[in-house]
């Protein structure tokens, strides 16, 4: 009796630990001055599609190109629009002040949009109000089966089109799935949300006011953003996958808060054994082991947590049997690096860790 009431006590436990999150203002709002690193991966990671409860979201594969962008929520009031958004909370922009900004609003039970400045080719800077009718971004507290669609609207000014053009779109967004999110560098995450917005807005015919008149057609603007949320490490996305499309021009982005391996590299023990010792390396060098069945032609290279080539330690043709290299690493930063060796058209990497 006393191991079943054990049992169900740790399966009571672990049922607590691994539920649904909920997003609520206090957890999914920034605060002005936040900011948010997020790692560039590449475009061709394959999104995992997985719904329902409790879960695997599996992403070991994501790589990145060593690039990153930073997410910044500033002060409405400093920016040139302040008057055209005066009750703007704060301002949502990537890659700092005066890039692409979204106007929010912020309320106890729901997050809006009022406005946005964006860049558009062939239009440049495009004004959008939603002032008379925002676009709901998230509802609280917001669980693993909600969902919402909200009708918003607004005027479309640019220099090129300085007339006011009115705009109408329908947003629809929804928690799909909760569970684990497994990413390739770090430990898996448990308890994370997955929320799919899906937007679809289309402006009214544009009238030019110079020579020759000509006006524009009706642009559809089209956006679909899945991302994955955990508040207890973070008030934004873990990760997202963002499709945009302004008429007919696609843009694509999969950001990550977390660094992943480079383009091409992937830790494998294939044909190859590499050795790391010390590993973690807490002296000025480390000692790298590998045997080879037959002559080749080897690349060994050092790489950092961005995907980024920081030491080249062998590249040439080495005999089969016993291959020993020493790297110093007194000029190597504190963290996590990768030891990729190239042979033939086999990538093999290592993690290794500097203390």
């Amino acid at each position: 009796m006393k191991k079943l009431a054990l049992t169900l006590f740790l399966i009571t436990c672990v049922s607590v630990l691994l539920a649904q999150p909920t997003l609520i203002q206090s957890n999914f709002v920034p605060a002005i001055g936040d900011t948010q690193l997020y790692y560039v991966a590449d475009t061709n990671s394959i999104l995992d599609n997985t719904i329902g409860a409790n879960v695997i979201f599996n992403y070991n594969g994501l790589r990145g190109y060593g690039l990153t962008q930073t997410q910044h929520f500033i002060d409405p009031t400093i920016t040139p629009n302040t008057l055209d958004f005066p009750t703007a909370t704060y301002t949502d922009t990537t890659g700092g002040f005066p890039g692409n900004m979204k106007y929010n609003e912020d309320f106890t039970d729901s997050l809006v949009a009022i406005g946005l400045l964006l860049e558009i080719n062939s239009f440049g800077s495009v004004l959008a109000k939603y002032d008379n009718n925002p676009e709901i971004l998230m509802k609280f507290p917001f669980n693993y089966g909600d969902s919402f669609v909200d009708n918003y609207g607004g005027q479309f000014t640019s220099a090129t089109a300085p007339v006011p053009t009115n705009g109408n779109g329908t947003v629809t967004v929804t928690a799909d799935a909760w569970g684990t999110l497994k990413l390739p560098m770090i430990p898996d995450i448990d308890s994370v949300l997955r929320v799919v917005r899906v937007e679809n807005l289309l402006t009214d015919t544009i009238f030019i006011p110079i020579p020759p008149f000509i006006p524009i057609l009706p642009i559809p603007i089209n956006a679909t953003q899945i991302s994955y949320y955990k508040p207890s490490i973070s008030k934004n996305a873990l990760l997202s996958f963002i499709t945009a499309d302004v008429n007919g021009d696609t843009v694509i982005n999969v950001l990550s808060q977390f660094p992943m391996f480079g383009v091409g590299l992937e830790e494998i023990n294939e044909n190859v054994d590499i050795a790391i010792f010390p590993n973690p390396s807490n002296k000025d060098r480390t000692t790298l082991t590998f045997n080879l069945k037959n002559k080749a032609s080897v690349n060994v290279a050092i790489f950092n947590n961005l995907g980024q080539n920081v030491r080249e330690v062998f590249n040439g043709k080495l005999q089969s049997g016993q291959n020993k290299f020493t790297v110093k690493t007194s000029n190597f930063s504190k963290g996590l690096y990768f030891v990729n060796v190239n042979v033939g058209n086999k990538t093999i990497t290592k993690k290794m860790v500097i203390n």
